[in-house]
């Protein structure tokens, strides 16, 4: 018999230590709810006071983000208590005939889960890489990142917000940035690497490997893996990571509720 709570000090240990068993599959989970907890609510799943699933709503975002982890059986209930609209969930591949038939209008994309360990990474070194650090760096990302499709508005303060507390690393040619890779999440298991762009007018002469290699290096350095996702369609991206040496571990689906985002 399943019983499904949400997540409080009672029971919140509990969670986490089931999470800690596979870290690198719950990152979000495990990395939210103890860091991030003012923007997390979470309902969990036991049976026999075993954690068998869990879904995960994150604020701090545009949209929410959501994560369902479970099984098929649980999948039709806890799905039931992610927000009414306009968000993006993330689920394994297996969840999404239930998905697609409380959501039929959502939209779907598949992700390739890529890892790399610290024995089987290629470094990409040079001089027109660098750490994000200033106002300055803040300005030039919010001039390169204006360039990105149907980009948001993004203020110098909330880059230079941004840069201060992840790591980011840019590729310059003279004073322009023209690439840039970082980490938001940092845990002694993994680090997560995401928002790796490049402007159109640069594109294909490597400086998403150098950014990305530079990130993925400092990851290296503090966790055993190092994880990114990327659209399964996303070819050169996929051909960047596997230069360095990510690897395919899996899949994962992103879910667009009514936002009209994409990976």
């Amino acid at each position: 018999m399943f019983t499904i709570e949400k997540v409080n000090a009672s029971n919140k240990q509990r969670v986490i230590d089931f999470l800690r068993l596979d870290v690198i599959r719950h990152v979000f989970a495990f990395y939210d709810i103890q860091y991030e907890p003012e923007h997390t609510t979470m309902y969990a799943a036991f049976e026999n006071e075993k954690l068998k699933g869990y879904i995960l709503v994150y604020t701090a975002m545009e949209f929410p983000s959501v994560v369902l982890e479970c099984d098929s059986d649980l999948a039709a209930k806890l799905v039931g208590y992610a927000p009414e609209n306009r968000y993006i969930m993330h689920i394994s591949p297996n969840l999404l005939p239930i998905v697609k038939d409380r959501l039929p209008d959502a939209k779907h994309y598949v992700e390739d889960w890529m890892i790399v360990k610290k024995g089987g990474r290629s470094f990409f070194k040079s001089e027109l890489v660098r750490k994000l650090r200033t106002k300055d760096d803040a300005s030039k990302l919010v001039r390169l990142r204006s360039t990105e499709e149907d980009a948001p508005r993004r203020t110098i303060d909330k880059q230079l917000n941004w840069i201060s507390r992840m790591p980011v690393y840019g590729v310059f040619i003279g004073d322009e940035l023209v690439s840039f890779a970082g980490s938001f999440i940092q845990l002694p298991q993994v680090w997560m690497i995401g928002g790796v762009y490049t402007h159109p007018n640069h594109r294909n002469r490597g400086y998403a490997t150098l950014a990305t290699s530079a990130v993925t290096e400092e990851a290296l350095k503090h966790a055993g893996t190092a994880a990114l996702f990327v659209r399964s369609d996303n070819y050169p991206a996929i051909k960047v990571y596997e230069k360095i040496g990510y690897k395919k571990l899996g899949e994962k689906l992103w879910i667009d509720v009514g936002t009209g985002m994409k990976p």
